[in-house]
């Protein structure tokens, strides 16, 4: 008797047949350790700029220096402490290094989402994994990091101690890498045609636009204000070519926060300066502040809660009517992104598909608007050593205000854009078939 041939194995599917989770990880840890050495070497530029113009730091110094420069493209605090026993922290980010975070951490976050299954959520999460493994040696470092400067008495404090806030430089870069790798991961996964990829896609275009039609703004008004850039260049020059490259490339650091600025007012908000005592509104639609009034200073300090005695006012200037021109920053930015959102829909219901998915990407940008407006915003908090007076300032938009107001602009502005898209399209006319042509008799 023959026996039975045994029962065949069952036939793999194909999605069991990818990597899995293990080589996922062993990619998110490749991908954010790289992404950390990236930034980490970024920030080390302005201390090698410093030596190459003669500044002759000692490496112990300019790797600490470079390395707040790291803190800072996370808007990590840095503490500061005098000799005398006054405290302060200072909270300011350069997005230009944000940016540069941003653009590895999605792009590792898309290589590890690769390695999964075709899954929404698990590319998802396998691209958030980069984030953790981004900003576990910053922590370790920013914990061992302790800087020390002695000002020679050129200062009220003699000696000054640097160190970034530790919990801060775990919890900010981890969650930039969660959110920028996590996104990387997702939009692999999102169909060309499908609503979601279209909201992430419109609203991160209309934030770009939006901060390069700022940029393009400012060059204007520089070029049409030649007092103006002529006193910028008198400002950054006044001390030597050496300061003046390093004040110039700080500039450069901060263009981003300086389109977050001019983007606010050009919706209707207003760039402030925040105390814990005022407020003093600096740039505002219809108002501009004089600069140079005597009043300034002391408004300042009464805003930082210095010397609450102080009650004079900041004088203002009416706004040129030509400012008005910087609405078109967000109009523009609206309607391009709409647009571009609104060109990709087809089939049946166009119109109303269109303007569903301008108005999501609408709501995505003013996300990215109110975050970015935190990110670009600076702040001081300095304690006496008596604990008898604190000064607190933050400069920047309100970013809970500011995307409220970027809301409206953002889904009205890329619902219109999106509808225009598919009224230039218009109705295809139809085309009568041709009347079949009779054979040639020579031919038969």
């Amino acid at each position: 008797m023959i026996p039975a041939a045994p029962p065949a194995p069952p036939e793999a599917h194909a999605e069991d047949a990818g990597p899995g989770l293990r080589p996922a990880s062993l990619t998110a840890i490749k991908g954010g350790l790289v992404a950390f050495v990236m930034t980490a070497l970024a920030g080390q530029i302005v201390p090698l700029a410093i030596e190459v113009g003669g500044g002759r730091l000692a490496l112990s110094t300019a790797l600490e220096l470079g390395w707040f420069y790291e803190l800072a493209f996370h808007r990590v605090a840095i503490d500061v402490t005098g000799s005398g026993g006054v405290t302060g922290r200072v909270s300011v980010a350069f997005l230009s290094g944000t940016g540069l975070a941003i653009w590895l951490l999605f792009r590792a976050g898309r290589r590890t989402a690769r390695r999964v299954g075709p899954s929404l959520r698990d590319r998802t999460l396998a691209g958030a994994m980069v984030g953790p493994v981004y900003a576990l040696p910053i922590l370790i470092i920013t914990s061992l990091v302790r800087s020390r400067l002695q000002t020679g008495g050129a200062f009220a404090l003699e000696t000054v101690r640097f160190h970034g806030v530790v919990w801060q430089a775990f919890v900010f870069p981890a969650l930039l890498g969660i959110i920028a790798g996590g996104t990387g991961g997702a939009v692999d996964s999102l169909p060309h045609g499908s609503r979601a990829r279209a909201w992430l896609v419109g609203g991160w275009r209309a934030l770009l636009w939006a901060l390069g039609l700022a940029v393009v703004g400012v060059l204007v008004l520089a070029a049409v204000r030649p007092q103006g850039t002529a006193a910028y260049a008198r400002i950054v020059s006044s001390s030597g070519p050496r300061t003046a490259l390093l004040l110039l490339g700080h500039h450069a650091l901060l263009l981003p926060n300086q389109s977050f600025f001019v983007l606010g007012p050009s919706m209707g908000g207003c760039t402030d300066l925040v105390g814990s005592e005022a407020t003093i509104p600096l740039i505002c639609p219809g108002r501009l502040p004089v600069l140079e009034a005597p009043a300034l200073l002391d408004d300042i300090s009464r805003a930082g809660g210095a010397d609450p005695t102080i009650t004079g006012a900041i004088a203002d200037r009416p706004m040129p009517a030509g400012y008005w021109a910087f609405a078109l920053v967000p109009a523009l930015a609206t309607l391009a992104a709409g647009h571009h959102v609104g060109a990709d829909v087809s089939g049946r219901a166009r119109l109303r598909e269109a303007i569903v998915r301008g108005a999501g990407a609408g709501v995505v940008f003013a996300l990215l608007v109110g975050v970015g407006t935190w990110m670009a915003s600076a702040a001081l908090v300095v304690h006496t050593a008596d604990g008898s007076g604190t000064t607190s300032l933050t400069f920047g938009p309100g970013p809970v205000p500011t995307a409220l107001i970027a809301l409206a602009w953002g889904v009205f502005g890329a619902a219109l854009g999106a509808s225009i898209a598919r009224q230039d399209e218009g109705t295809p006319v139809p085309v009568e078939p041709e009347a079949p042509v009779p054979p040639n008799p020579t031919s038969v």
